[in-house]
């Protein structure tokens, strides 16, 4: 998953890739400028040839601001990079979900989008571009201190692997930590989410200090995890340098002895030593950021980037029905995973139908709807829609009046239009219509009534969903208990609503008055 992620994200962004690789392997030039000119000016020195001073100060002040200027696009085409990554993972993971939304997917989702990602961009991304980097400049000092003397380089490329089989020894005990650590951080984030989001539960259960509790020791579990990982990794990496420095001190001493021996000049010794130092770092940046991409693959395994086949079941047959028939259940078995809940199931729903479905709670109210809408498998029997609701989209013939009305954190327009153009006498006409007058003006149109917005009433929730569905123009409501939790003035506000509207309204409710049933053409209590 992760080097299909990257082939994919390279394949998108081909120049993008390579001008950042350019621009860093020009970068990477700083490998070999500064031991260059600072051996340079050593024998300069040395020779006494003062007059030439200037000229190479000169040289390195040009090199530097080329390697400075190369520098700052390498890191404006690295940022360029990770923004196309964060889009294409975010909108990954939200694709999917929207693909085949389930209440249990809302956190996977929600914590990849909003700290995976990140992590990803951290540990994945700037690990690749760096390990560009090194490679460029590996290659560079290499060539360089070969240049040089050819038998010193081969000792300084020798010493140099020394330090790099620490991280190659330490990787799969660094790994296990991460691994651990990412168990125990979605265990917590659980928790907290729960404790965050149930939080009237916990407060009416009087159950405050033992949830904290809960909290803080998932709190505790996930930071020691936190803290084991990094010392896994500085362990390792302390491990690395006392190597680099052993290392270090056996490459002085064979270019000491070369030096001795009269076969290079001091210049050269110290432009030796400083260009392996530019040879040995990026070695065991290399194999360190190797083991990062490894031990980063987990979040690319997260279901969230994997799409959800289309269900290949379908409910529904089109058909001409005769008259207004619109819906006709005809002997359906009804359920799920093959556990029926209801048998024999018939009705027929026509035009403008005003129909109530009733029944104890758990009977499969729910079910019934969630069959007609080929959201879980008909068990048995037919449900024959008529022709003129054949779309490419079924759905689009549903609005829906819930329980549980979801307001977004945006204004009061969007809430109505959801991103769809509408003119501004419609949306205040339909804000009449559903009893929301004094909302019905372009002032309180564009006040936010989300989070931190304007405070909604459950009745005045409701109507905006209502009003939502009306401007949708759908051809049927569903009304899923969608007055269950009113006050009496809100219930009867919206009942009457909904009972003068021309669509086609099918309303499941648990508990409705002997007065209100009169009002529906058809009652099909399911107990």
């Amino acid at each position: 998953m992760m080097r299909s992620f990257f082939k994919k994200l390279v394949t998108e962004n081909k120049a993008l890739f390579l001008v950042t690789v350019l621009t860093s392997a020009f970068t990477a030039l700083d490998g070999i400028i500064s031991p260059y000119i600072i051996g340079r000016v050593t024998d300069t020195l040395s020779q006494k040839h003062f007059d030439n001073i200037p000229k190479i100060l000169l040289l390195y002040l040009c090199l530097m601001l080329f390697l400075n200027f190369n520098f700052y696009l390498w890191q404006f085409f690295w940022g360029k990079i990770k923004k196309a990554s964060n889009i294409s993972l975010r909108s990954t993971a939200y694709n999917n979900f929207i693909a085949d939304p389930e209440e249990k997917k809302i956190t996977n989702t929600l914590n990849f989008i909003n700290v995976n990602v990140k992590q990803i961009e951290s540990q994945f991304i700037d690990a690749i571009i760096m390990l560009i980097y090194c490679i460029e400049q590996t290659i560079v000092s290499l060539i360089y201190i070969f240049s040089i003397n050819g038998i010193a380089a081969l000792a300084f490329l020798i010493c140099g692997l020394i330090p790099a089989t620490i991280p190659r020894i330490t990787r799969n005990w660094v790994q296990a930590g991460t691994e651990d650590w990412n168990i125990s951080y979605e265990a917590y984030n659980l928790k907290v989410n729960d404790a965050v989001r149930g939080f009237e539960t916990i407060r009416h259960a009087n159950s405050i200090e033992k949830i904290k509790l809960l909290v803080q020791n998932a709190l505790a579990i996930e930071e020691k995890k936190y803290f084991l990982m990094n010392f896994r990794r500085n362990t390792s990496d302390f491990l690395a340098q006392i190597s680099y420095s052993v290392s270090m001190v056996i490459s002085l001493s064979v270019g000491t002895y070369f030096v001795v021996n009269g076969q290079i000049l001091v210049g050269g010794l110290i432009s030796l030593f400083l260009a392996s130092d530019r040879l040995t770092s990026p070695i065991i940046s290399i194999v360190g950021l190797v083991n990062q991409l490894t031990s980063v693959n987990p979040l690319f395994k997260k279901s969230v980037l994997k799409s959800t086949p289309n269900k290949k079941f379908s409910n529904l047959e089109f058909s001409s029905l005769p008259e207004k028939q619109k819906i006709v259940f005809k002997h359906c078995a009804l359920g799920y995973s093959g556990h029926i809940l209801l048998q024999d199931v018939n009705f027929k729903i026509s035009k403008g139908d005003k129909v109530l479905i009733t029944g104890r709670s758990g009977i499969g109210k729910s079910t019934l709807i969630k069959t007609l809408l080929n959201e879980t498998p008909l068990i048995n029997g037919k449900i024959i829609i008529d022709k003129t609701l054949e779309k490419n989209n079924f759905l689009d013939n549903f609005g829906v009046i819930g329980q549980d009305t979801y307001i977004f954190a945006d204004t009061l327009r969007f809430n109505l239009t959801l991103g769809k153009d509408i003119s501004l006498d419609r949306l205040i006409n339909i804000l009449k219509a559903v009893k929301l007058d004094y909302l019905a003006d372009k002032a309180h149109l564009e006040m936010l009534i989300g989070e931190k917005g304007l405070a909604l009433s459950g009745g005045e929730k409701r109507k905006v969903e209502l009003a939502r569905a009306l401007l949708s123009e759908k051809e049927i409501l569903l009304v899923d208990e969608g007055l269950s939790g009113l006050d009496e003035k809100s219930n009867k506000e919206i009942f009457l609503l909904l009972q003068s509207l021309p669509q086609t309204i099918i309303e499941i409710e648990h508990a409705v008055s002997l007065e209100e049933k009169r009002k529906f053409n058809q009652v099909i209590n399911l107990n």
